[in-house]
């Protein structure tokens, strides 16, 4: 099977580091005077697209070519679309921006167009003709529709407003029971901060394509505190004309995508920051003196297994938990017990992912099985933790995995303690995903006087140790 777009777009985000996608609209009164003046339209279209591409193709996460500026060259315009297409690198997806909507055959056939013919890996829909005109859209494994939800054009709200919830809502609620997260995502204009927050709060693990930042108004900061994720991604922001028509379409996209990224920084920051007073507040991370499980001596301790009697700590756990795995690859949640099991049943409940986990000690009654649920060799498994200091348990729980036929390649933390749990587990052949490190809390606290100046100089040595 080729990858699909969601696992092309994550690829290309994390790759180019970006979250900017290009709109390839190619208006035929703003095409440079001097760029194949003697050309027909279609091909000056074709070639103008074609010199962007090659542009920006290591700065962004993906791009939207508009079928309406083609279309309108006719025959040759839609050759040049799909020429365009064709010209995009193969590891970076294509989002065609056609804005189709309607039922039956004619929704097949325009499905058909757009990922057989012009080769697309997702376009955006109309979803107000019903779940029977999206539907042959998601036939197509591996493909996504983004249905327009909230557009940011000035009457948008005259019919998307209409309604008690607000029709806009009732899509995004209602058409995530038309598709998985990656068949289904959402448009949402950044220009509607608002209207963009509502959606997120009504589909947390939804794609959203946010148009509106650059020539339209939005506003970036605001527009991406509201829209990403509990991961610090979920969201595409497309931007055409900012870049298109820029003196250096390079610089232009360069730029645009280091102000993304920035913004990003400090969001995550703050999150990681407000987690980490919140686990301190709950008693989940003590100062003093406490013997660890390998006999050590320690002047912190990390106590996630209290966490689950603070719901709204609990939430906030598992948000960030299922933010770091909603962008890996696996087949299985396998909880590492004890302390992970309430977490990663909460992410399966969430991500809709099958859970097992491996037991600590040998079971001699019943199934006699070393690890619990349902599973197939060959399979891949995510393994979850709460806490990873040495590495030891977890290698003894993939251990475990591993002899069923499981494989194993990630390993999904909330805290790292940085006592060589990462390089031990690296030396393996797996790759851990850390939602907070130790050194990360610490910072928070000192920063908040939560802490004063000796203990947090006294741990760091510590841990430098």
């Amino acid at each position: 099977m080729p990858e699909s777009f969601i696992q092309k777009l994550t690829t290309s985000m994390t790759r180019n580091d970006s979250l900017l996608c290009v709109g390839l609209d190619p208006d035929p009164e703003r095409l440079p005077v001097d760029f194949k003046p003697d050309a027909l339209l279609a091909e000056r279209m074709r070639a103008f697209c074609q010199d962007i591409i090659e542009r920006t193709a290591d700065l962004v996460c993906c791009y939207k070519p508009n079928a309406a500026f083609f279309e309108q060259a006719g025959a040759d315009g839609m050759a040049a679309l799909r020429e365009v297409i064709a010209a995009v690198p193969q590891e970076v997806p294509v989002l065609l921006d056609a804005k189709r909507g309607d039922i039956g055959n004619t929704a097949k056939a325009y499905a058909r167009a757009a990922f057989e013919v012009w080769g697309a890996d997702a376009i955006t829909v109309s979803p107000y003709l019903g779940r029977d005109s999206v539907a042959p859209f998601l036939d197509y494994p591996g493909k996504t529709a983004f249905l327009l939800c909230h557009t940011s054009n000035p009457s948008a709200a005259d019919v998307q407003h209409h309604g008690t919830p607000p029709l806009y809502e009732q899509i995004a609620q209602d058409a995530q029971m038309w598709g998985t997260a990656d068949q289904v995502g959402f448009v949402v204009g950044a220009t509607q901060v608002s209207a963009l927050k509502r959606v997120r709060a009504l589909a947390p693990d939804r794609w959203l394509l946010a148009p509106g930042v650059g020539a339209q108004g939005g506003d970036l900061d605001l527009a991406l505190a509201a829209g990403l994720d509990v991961g610090d991604t979920g969201m595409i922001v497309p931007v055409s004309r900012g870049v298109l028509y820029a003196a250096d379409p390079r610089d232009a996209a360069l730029t645009l995508r280091d102000a993304i990224q920035a913004s990003r920084k400090t969001l995550r920051h703050n999150r990681h920051k407000a987690l980490s007073l919140a686990l301190f507040e709950a008693g989940c991370v003590r100062f003093g003196a406490f013997t660890l499980a390998s006999g050590q001596t320690s002047p912190i301790y990390v106590d996630l297994r209290r966490v689950i009697s603070y719901p709204e700590l609990f939430r906030q756990v598992v948000a960030a938990y299922t933010g770091l795995v909603s962008s890996l690859r696996f087949e299985r949640l396998a909880a590492v017990p004890y302390a992970a099991l309430p977490a990663a049943a909460a992410i399966a409940m969430r991500l809709q992912q099958p859970l097992i986990y491996p037991r600590k000690e040998a079971k001699d009654h019943g199934t006699g099985q070393a690890v619990e649920g349902a599973f197939q060799s060959g399979q891949t498994a995510l393994a979850v933790e709460d806490v990873v200091t040495s590495g030891g348990s977890l290698l003894t729980a993939i251990e475990t995995l591993e002899a069923v036929g499981l494989v194993v390649r990630d390993v999904v933390v909330l805290v790292d303690r940085e006592q060589g749990g990462r390089d031990r587990l690296s030396e393996a052949g797996y790759q851990l995903h850390a939602v907070l490190t130790l050194g990360e809390i610490l910072d928070a606290l000192r920063e908040e006087d939560r802490i004063d100046a000796e203990t947090f100089a006294r741990v760091q040595a510590y841990l430098r140790e």
